[in-house]
C-alpha cells in the first residue's frame, strides 16, 4: 500500500499546483499573456493572510477572505497600471513585464519578511483521514484538491457556456477584432486578471500553513504550474488540471522511489521540453506573431574612447581603489559579461532564455572540477568550461529548434531547473557546504588571487570584459550577426534567403552559455571554493529584466545593466546609507517596469539620447561621422551567373487538416517568362509559393526544378539552389539597414564566419547580382537607411530587391504591387520584365492588380478554391467567360464600390 500512499500524496501536491495552473489558463485565456508572477501572487496571499491572521489578529474566515481581495485589487493595478499601457507591445516585452512583478513584489517581500521560513496556523483542518485502507490524505490536502476539482468545473462552465467565456477567449486571439465588437478589451482583461490573482491569492493563504512561508519557496511554485498549464496550451482548464495532478504524482513517486537528488524536480521539466520539441514546427506559419525586441546597436568599435574607457578602470583598479572596491567592479565587470551574454541569445538572436545564471554555474562548476579533480591550471580550466558550457548550450538550445517566443522561454526556465536539480545542488558533486576548492589561481606565474591579490583579479576581470565587448561587437558587424538578427526579425525570410536558422540558433545559445561561463568563473573563483549552489534559477530571471532595464540590444546597455545587479557597484553604492543597498532588487523590479511601461529601449539609449539633446541645448559640436569607403563595383558582366532553371509542378495538392487549400496544381516557369497566379482571397496563390518554398509540405504532387525533385528539399536548401521568394508582407529584417538586408541575401552561408566574425568581421561585400539589383531598382541613396524609414513603395521595391540580390533562377513574387500607385505598379511591371527578359529568370507572379497581371505575363493561371479555373495567355484568360464571370467581374465590382467610397469620403 506504501505506493498507493505516496499517490495521494502526490495528488495532494498537484492540487497545490492546480490552483496556479487554472490560473495562468484563465489568464491567457482572457488577455493573451503568460503570467510568471502567479507564483508571487500565491506569495502576497500568503503573507497578507499572516498579516491579518497573526499579526493582527483576525479571525481565520475573514483573514482568507481579506487576503484574497489583496490579490484581486494587486492583480486589478498590475493590468490597469503596467500590462493596459503595454497592449501594443510584443507577447515577449510583456511578458517579461510579468517576470519585472515577480521580482518587484519577491523584493518586497523579502526586505518585510526576510528570507527565512515563516509558519502561520492553518485555515484548513490539518488532522489526516483514511481515504483507503491503510493509506491516509490530509484533510486540508484533501480539501484543496476539492476546491481545485470545482474551481475547474466552474472555469470550464464559463468558458464554455457564457458569452463572458466566449469573448475573454477571442481576445487572446485578436484583441481588435473583439473590441470592433463593442466589448472592452481592458475591461475584459481586469476581469480576468482579478478573478486569477485572487484565486492565486486564496491558494497562498491555504497553502502557506503547508508549505511555510518563504518568498523563493512560493514564488518556484509557478514552474510546476507552468508545465501543467503548457500541456495544456494554455487554453484547457481540464488538461491543466490533470497535468498538475500528474507532476505531482510524479514528484512524489520519484521523491520516494529514486535516492539521486533532483530527480524529482527534474523529470517533469524533461517530459515538458520533449513534449515542445515534438509538438513544435520547425519554421513559424504565416499567422505567426511578429515579436518585437528592442532596437539593436551598430557594434561600432569607437576605437580612442574605448582605449581611454579601459585605460582609466585599468588605473582606477591598480592604483585607487580601495579592495573593497577592487571586488565591487570585479563582481560588476563578471555580471557584465553575463548581460552581454543575453545580448548575444535575445538581443541578436532574439531566443529568451530564462537560463543564463545556472549555466553560469555550470561553468564555474566545470572549472573548479577541471582544477580539483583533473589538476589542471587556470586558463585551460577557463577554456574547457567554456567549451562545456557551449555544449550544454546546445542541449538548451535544442527546444528553440522546434518552439519559439512564450514556449522557449518556460522550455528554458525548465532547463534551468533540471540543470540546477541535477547538478548544482547535488551535494555529492559539489561538495555541499564546503563546496570544491580550487586553491590560488595564476596564469603562467602570475598570481590573482581575489582575496590576496584583489587588484590583479580586477584586472582579469576587465581583460574578460574587453574581449568579450569587442567579441559581441564584431558579432554584430559580420555576417554572423547579421544571420543571427535576421532570425531574430523574421525567421521565415531568412530561411528564404539561405539561412541556417537552425545552425543560427544553436550557435546563439553555444556561444551566450560560454559566455555565461566566463562569467560563472570569475564570480564563483573570487573565493578558496566554488559553491554552484549560489546559481540558481531565480537570478536568471534577474538578469534577464536588469539586460532589458540596460538595453537588451547594446553592449554600453549589458554594461549599464550589470551595475544594478547585487553584489557589485550599485550595491558598494548603497552600502552604508542606512542599509540601502537591501533596496537594490527593488529599485531594479521598479526599473525594469518602468522600462517596458514607457516603451523605452533601455537605460543606455535613454542617457545617450538625453546627451544628445544636452549637446544640442549647448550647442556643442559633435564629431564628424567618418566616410564610409566606397563600396567596389564590378561590372555586371564579369559575373556569371547560374544557369537558367524550369520549375515544373504537377498534381499539388495541400491539405491543413481536413481542410484542402490547393488541389491538382499544375504549373510550368519557364526561364525568361513571367508566369501570372490570380484568383479571389483565399483561392490558395500564397499557399502555392510556401508549398513551392518548402514552408508546407504538400500532402502529393511533385516539384521539380529542371528534372531534379526538391519536394523533400527544406525551404534553405531550396533557396540555396537559386528558388527565391518575396513576401506579401514584406517581411524585411527592420533591425538592419537596407544594404545589411541585401549583404543578408548576399551570405553564402559559411560555417567559419560563426568563428571568424568575433575576431574579424569584415566589411559588407555585396556581389554584382545585389549590386544590379541596386541600380535596377534605383536604391543608391537608401542603402544606409532602415526599412522603417522608406516609404511603402520603396520598401517593396527592396523586397524585391533583396530576393534578387539572391541571384535566383527562380523567382516568386507573392502581391508585390500591394498597396502601390498606379504609375508604381506599371513602373514595377516594367521591372519584372526585365528581370525575366536580361536575367533569364522563371518568375511566377501572384497579385490582385489585374491590369498588372495582363500586361506582364506571357501565361496565366487561375486558381478558384485551391483548384485551377483556367490557363493560358493573358488574352485567353481574359476573354475566358468562366473568368470574367467568376473573379474579374468580381473585381470590377470590388474596384468600383471603393471609388465610391473614396468619392463619398
Amino acid at each position: 500500500m506504501e505506493i498507493v500512499q505516496f499517490l495521494l500524496l502526490g495528488l495532494g501536491i498537484g492540487a497545490i499546483y492546480s490552483l496556479l495552473g487554472q490560473g495562468l489558463v484563465l489568464i491567457y485565456r482572457g488577455s493573451g499573456i503568460v503570467n510568471f508572477a502567479q507564483g508571487s501572487f500565491v506569495m502576497v496571499g500568503g503573507y497578507a493572510y499572516y498579516e491579518f491572521r497573526v499579526a493582527a489578529g483576525w479571525p481565520a474566515l475573514p483573514a482568507v477572505v481579506c487576503a484574497t481581495a489583496v490579490g484581486v485589487l494587486l492583480g486589478v493595478a498590475v493590468q490597469y497600471l503596467i500590462l493596459r499601457p503595454m497592449r501594443t507591445s510584443s507577447p515577449i516585452e510583456r511578458v517579461i513585464a510579468t517576470l519585472g512583478v515577480l521580482l518587484t513584489l519577491q523584493a518586497v517581500a523579502v526586505l518585510r519578511y526576510g528570507v527565512g521560513p515563516i509558519s502561520v496556523p492553518s485555515f484548513l483542518p490539518t488532522n489526516a483521514v483514511e481515504v483507503l485502507p491503510g493509506t491516509t490524505l490530509g484533510v486540508d490536502r484533501l480539501i484543496i484538491l476539492l476546491i481545485g476539482v470545482a474551481l475547474t468545473t466552474a472555469l470550464y462552465a464559463v468558458f464554455r457556456w457564457t458569452s463572458f467565456g466566449r469573448v475573454s477567449s477571442a481576445m487572446a486571439e485578436n484583441q481588435r477584432a473583439v473590441a470592433s465588437l463593442g466589448h472592452s478589451p481592458d475591461r475584459i482583461a481586469v476581469a480576468n486578471w482579478a478573478l486569477a490573482t485572487g484565486i492565486a491569492a486564496l491558494a497562498g493563504a491555504l497553502i502557506g500553513p503547508i508549505t511555510y512561508l518563504q518568498p523563493t519557496q512560493l514564488t518556484l511554485l509557478i514552474v510546476p504550474a507552468l508545465a501543467a498549464a503548457l500541456l495544456a496550451r494554455f487554453v484547457s482548464f481540464p488538461i491543466a488540471f490533470a497535468g498538475a495532478l500528474a507532476i505531482g504524482v510524479v514528484q512524489s513517486l520519484i521523491t520516494r522511489y529514486v535516492t539521486v537528488t533532483g530527480w524529482g524536480d527534474s523529470v517533469p521539466f524533461i517530459v515538458i521540453v520533449a513534449y515542445l520539441v515534438l509538438r513544435g514546427s520547425s519554421l513559424p506559419l504565416r499567422s505567426h506573431v511578429l515579436e518585437r525586441l528592442p532596437s539593436v546597436g551598430d557594434g561600432r568599435i569607437r576605437v580612442i574612447p574605448a582605449v581611454v574607457i579601459v585605460g582609466v578602470f585599468a588605473f582606477l583598479i591598480a592604483f585607487v581603489v580601495s579592495p573593497v572596491w577592487a571586488q565591487a567592479l570585479t563582481v560588476t565587470m563578471a555580471f557584465a559579461i553575463l548581460t552581454l551574454s543575453v545580448t548575444v541569445v535575445t538581443g541578436y538572436a532574439g531566443q529568451l532564455s530564462l537560463a543564463q545564471y545556472v549555466l553560469a554555474g555550470a561553468g564555474a562548476f566545470a572549472a573548479a572540477t577541471f582544477v580539483h579533480r583533473a589538476g589542471w591550471s587556470f586558463l585551460p580550466s577557463l577554456i574547457g568550461a567554456m567549451l562545456a558550457a557551449a555544449l550544454i548550450g546546445v542541449l538548451v538550445a535544442l527546444p528553440a529548434l522546434r518552439t519559439r517566443g512564450i514556449n522557449l522561454a518556460i522550455a528554458t526556465l525548465g532547463m534551468g531547473i533540471v540543470l540546477f536539480s541535477l547538478v548544482l545542488s547535488d551535494f555529492a558533486l559539489t561538495g555541499g557546504d564546503v563546496g570544491i576548492p580550487i586553491g590560488e589561481p595564476s596564469i603562467l606565474g602570475w598570481d590573482f588571487d581575489a582575496i590576496k591579490h584583489p587588484y590583479n583579479y580586477g584586472l582579469v576581470a576587465l581583460a574578460a570584459l574587453t574581449l568579450s565587448a569587442l567579441a559581441v561587437a564584431n558579432l554584430r558587424r559580420g555576417r554572423a550577426g547579421r544571420r543571427l538578427l535576421a532570425v531574430r526579425s523574421n525567421e521565415r525570410a531568412a530561411a528564404a534567403l539561405g539561412v541556417n536558422v537552425f545552425v543560427g540558433k544553436l550557435y546563439a545559445f553555444a556561444l551566450a552559455s560560454a559566455l555565461a561561463a566566463l562569467a560563472g568563473v570569475l564570480l564563483a573563483f573570487q573565493g578558496v571554493a566554488v559553491l554552484p549552489a549560489q546559481f540558481d534559477v531565480l537570478t536568471s530571471i534577474t538578469v534577464i529584466g536588469m539586460a532589458v532595464v540596460g538595453g537588451i540590444g547594446t553592449i554600453g546597455g549589458a554594461v549599464l545593466a550589470s551595475t544594478l545587479l547585487p553584489g557589485g557597484v550599485g550595491t558598494q553604492i548603497l552600502h552604508g546609507a542606512d542599509n540601502l543597498e537591501s533596496y537594490l532588487p527593488l529599485v531594479s523590479g521598479l526599473f525594469l517596469l518602468y522600462v517596458l511601461r514607457s516603451g523605452r529601449n533601455g537605460l543606455y539609449e535613454m542617457n545617450a539620447h538625453l546627451v544628445r539633446r544636452i549637446g544640442r541645448l549647448l550647442r556643442v559640436p559633435s564629431l564628424p561621422a567618418r566616410a564610409a569607403k566606397p563600396h567596389a563595383e564590378p561590372e555586371p558582366e564579369t559575373h556569371e551567373r547560374r544557369a537558367a532553371r524550369t520549375l515544373r509542378v504537377a498534381g499539388l495538392r495541400v491539405q491543413f487538416g481536413g481542410v484542402v487549400a490547393v488541389d491538382d496544381v499544375t504549373l510550368e516557369l519557364v526561364p525568361g517568362e513571367v508566369h501570372g497566379l490570380i484568383g479571389p482571397n483565399g483561392a490558395g496563390k500564397t499557399t502555392v509559393i510556401d508549398a513551392l518554398t518548402g514552408f508546407v509540405r504538400p500532402a502529393r504532387g511533385t516539384i521539380a526544378l529542371d528534372d531534379e525533385s526538391i519536394a523533400p528539399w527544406s525551404a534553405r536548401r531550396r533557396a540555396r539552389a537559386g528558388l527565391a521568394r518575396s513576401f506579401q508582407s514584406l517581411e524585411l529584417f527592420a533591425d538592419l539597414s537596407i544594404r545589411e538586408n541585401l549583404a543578408v541575401a548576399c551570405d553564402d552561408g559559411g560555417a567559419r564566419r560563426y568563428l571568424s566574425d568575433l575576431v574579424v568581421p569584415g566589411r559588407i561585400r555585396l556581389t554584382p547580382p545585389a549590386l544590379a539589383a541596386i541600380r535596377e531598382f534605383r536604391l543608391e541613396d537608401d542603402l544606409d537607411r532602415k526599412p522603417g524609414e522608406l516609404a511603402f513603395g520603396k520598401r517593396r521595391l527592396v523586397a524585391i530587391a533583396r530576393a534578387v540580390a539572391a541571384d535566383p533562377r527562380v523567382l516568386l513574387l507573392d502581391e508585390p504591387a500591394a498597396g502601390l500607385s498606379d504609375e508604381e505598379a506599371r513602373e514595377l511591371g516594367i521591372l519584372i520584365r526585365t528581370l525575366a527578359r536580361d536575367w533569364d529568370m522563371s518568375i511566377l507572379l501572384v497579385e490582385h492588380n489585374v491590369d498588372l497581371v495582363l500586361s506582364t505575363c506571357d501565361r496565366v493561371t487561375v486558381l478558384e478554391a485551391g483548384a485551377v479555373l483556367a490557363r493560358g495567355t493573358p488574352q485567353e484568360v481574359a476573354r475566358d467567360p468562366r473568368v470574367v464571370s467568376a473573379y474579374l467581374g468580381r473585381e470590377a465590382e470590388t474596384e468600383a464600390a471603393a471609388e465610391t467610397e473614396a468619392r463619398t469620403r
